[in-house]
């Protein structure tokens, strides 16, 4: 059985985040490692429609990996104050990651995100509704 509990990260916030992803994948040492492995495929005689689609598929793993940490950031704090309210060591840690892992987020009309947990106890879940 899973508990689902919605959140909203606030469009504010989330515009903040995709400025800083932006810039992140135009400056500075991403860049010079796009530049890098931009040679390197043509040093490797890649056809460029397959260098694009690389640096495409890399850009998009780059950006799932910054949500994440989005959503750690912003939920983080609320997530451990449920989880280890009834779990301890390595299974709270793995639960913990789980949850930030696996939480689905939705772009709403107003830019915000409304993010979707879906929680293993009631009381967990209760615990993650009351922290936010």
């Amino acid at each position: 059985m899973s508990i689902t509990v919605q959140k909203t990260i606030p469009a504010e916030r989330m515009r903040q985040f995709h400025q800083m992803v932006d810039r992140w994948l135009q400056e500075g040492p991403i860049k010079l490692a796009t530049n890098a492995t931009i040679t390197a495929m043509d040093n490797a005689e890649i056809p460029k429609e397959e260098q694009a689609a690389i640096i495409e598929d890399r850009d998009i793993i780059m950006k799932h990996n910054m949500r994440l940490g989005l959503i750690s950031e912003v939920f983080a704090p609320a997530i451990e104050k449920a989880v280890k309210s009834s779990r301890s060591g390595s299974e709270a840690q793995d639960e913990i990651a789980r949850l930030i892992v696996t939480a689905v987020g939705i772009r709403q009309d107003d830019e915000s995100e409304l993010v979707t947990f879906n929680f293993a106890t009631q009381s967990e879940a209760d615990t993650f509704d009351a922290s936010i």
